[in-house]
């Protein structure tokens, strides 16, 4: 029994560490790593279940130091680059990562208490997933004339997102290309369009965190939804939460996109015991590892270690962000915020051109040139998000049709 414990927390806490690398690395996710350690002969069963849950759930509290620090987007983080960079413009850069971080928790804590309700609702006796898939391009549709009609300037957004979708429609198909197009999108561009100004030092101070009961409520929900869909990634989650909750303030979008994005993760897992689906890379990689045993009536074993894991490894990435986002917002006020920005382009083309090579970079180039002309326009940059929606909603329509 001992041995098992404290096995269960050695592989958590690797898994921890795991996760603390892809999150401060952009580009580098957790569905890379999940997909190399299926070729590790030592790994087996159980334990490499735990590590790579634990890895996926800290990924996503860390990435948010890349995207607020040097403007580098993942999937996930694409959409609260503008909040975060903007905070850290305002000395508030350390206030930005407290707050998802605190976000990310409460969370995590939401997901367990909705785990049950969950269960049942997707799956017997309400069958709500079913459901869901058959109106999902419908869904798709309407977050997209939202997210358009909604803007100041309907002409310019409907065109911007309308460039990203059939810009997203071209890359579709095209490896490794996600991260490149939102690198562009929402990183490179912002970046290029910054005012050339001095950063100011960074506030160390953790009072006054706007966080409402809505914002996580929202994030965890839009999660819950996205991880039982099969394509639809954690950044509909996050386009899906930031529209519900139209007119929130910086500190209120980080907050909603961090439960969201920690949410989708935590749910694809539960997905993975209630229907026997993986939705992500790192989740058909349990798949691989473990002999999932679907959940009916009481938690499968597994499930119930896979869920301390995950409470752990939350607690332990709570502190470990806020404790690296720290050291880094101490210390990036000395330097100039002009090579800040030159150096935090050449990072992200760095990363490009490593995870995606030539292709990815001519990518990068393309949704860089898209990116700034959505701010030229002085239009919402979650149009943009038109990169993956367009893409989704025909692929769902031509699922629908096949299907019904």
């Amino acid at each position: 029994m001992l041995n098992e414990l404290a096995a269960i927390i050695s592989f958590s806490f690797l898994g921890f560490l795991i996760g603390i690398t892809t999150g401060l690395i952009p580009g580098f996710h957790t569905n890379n790593v999940a997909i190399t350690l299926l070729s590790l002969p030592f790994l087996n069963d159980l334990k490499a279940a735990i590590l790579i849950s634990s890895a996926a759930i800290t990924h996503t509290f860390l990435d948010i130091i890349p995207s607020t620090f040097i403007g580098a987007p993942e999937e996930d983080t694409a959409l609260v680059i503008l909040p975060a960079h903007s905070m850290l413009l305002k000395g508030l850069g350390y206030k930005a990562i407290s707050i998802s971080a605190k976000a990310s928790m409460l969370s995590v804590i939401a997901s367990f208490m909705l785990l049950l309700p969950f269960k049942f609702f997707i799956g017997s006796p309400i069958n709500f997933y079913i459901i869901i898939q058959k109106a999902m391009p419908f869904i798709l549709i309407a977050i997209s004339v939202f997210v358009v009609a909604t803007s100041r300037n309907i002409k310019n957004a409907f065109l911007i997102f309308m460039l990203a979708g059939l810009f997203g429609i071209v890359i579709s198909h095209l490896p490794n290309s996600i991260f490149p197009a939102l690198a562009g999108l929402f990183g490179a561009s912002t970046i290029i369009m910054a005012k050339k100004e001095e950063l100011p030092e960074q506030k160390i101070d953790e009072s006054d965190e706007n966080i409402e009961g809505l914002d996580i409520a929202s994030g965890v929900l839009a999660g819950g939804v996205v991880a039982i869909l099969p394509g639809v990634s954690s950044a509909i989650a996050t386009t899906m939460a930031l529209e519900a909750r139209k007119g929130s303030s910086e500190e209120n979008a980080i907050a909603i996109l961090s439960a969201a994005n920690t949410a989708t993760n935590f749910f694809v897992i539960a997905t993975l015991f209630v229907l026997l689906k993986a939705r992500s890379g790192f989740a058909i990689a349990m798949q691989h590892f473990l002999s999932i045993s679907k959940w009916n009536n009481t938690p499968p074993q597994p499930l119930l270690i896979i869920l301390a894991s995950l409470l752990l490894s939350s607690i332990l990435s709570f502190y470990a962000t806020k404790f690296i986002g720290k050291i880094i917002a101490r210390n990036i006020s000395r330097i100039n915020y002009s090579i800040l920005l030159i150096l935090s382009l050449a990072i992200i083309i760095a990363m490009v051109t490593i995870f995606s090579g030539m292709i990815g970079l001519a990518i990068f180039i393309v949704a860089t040139i898209i990116g700034i002309n959505c701010l030229k326009m002085n239009v919402r940059r979650s149009n943009l998000m038109g990169v993956l929606l367009i893409p989704l909603i025909l692929f769902y329509i031509r699922l629908y049709i096949h299907l019904f």
